[in-house]
């Protein structure tokens, strides 16, 4: 079953790579099971009313917000993946700003611009 859920998780992460969840599979089999339950049956493996690459949207504005490194980068990379545009991921930034203050949207903005580059993409 592990495995099964490890499979989930790589699915959904979309090749973005996170390897807390190697760790927290192999330290705690039983809780990466209920992880599963809540990050992939529940949110982004699930098809609701949101389409994946709004909810990856989301997750840019809310960890832009927060002032997370690594989530903007992981969710910015997955919404591209799934379609979104530069520009829209910059809107989800923009907005973050009002809950979020300034250093959200620096933060942002230059991630974007590192995985713009890093990918050969241009903004249009």
């Amino acid at each position: 079953m592990a495995q099964d859920s490890k499979a989930a998780f790589e699915k959904t992460s979309l090749g973005a790579e996170n390897k807390a969840y190697d760790i927290i599979a192999k330290l705690d089999p039983e809780y990466f099971e209920k992880l599963k339950g809540i990050y992939v049956d529940g949110t982004f493996g699930r098809e609701g009313a949101l389409p994946r690459k709004i909810k990856e949207l989301i997750m840019v504005g809310i960890t832009c917000a927060l002032n997370r490194p690594r989530g903007v980068k992981l969710h910015s990379e997955r919404a591209l993946t799934l379609g979104a545009t530069p520009r829209e991921v910059l809107e989800a930034v923009e907005v973050a700003a009002i809950p979020g203050g300034m250093p959200g949207l620096w933060l942002g903005v230059e991630t974007l611009q590192e995985i713009l580059k890093a990918k050969g993409m241009e903004f249009k």
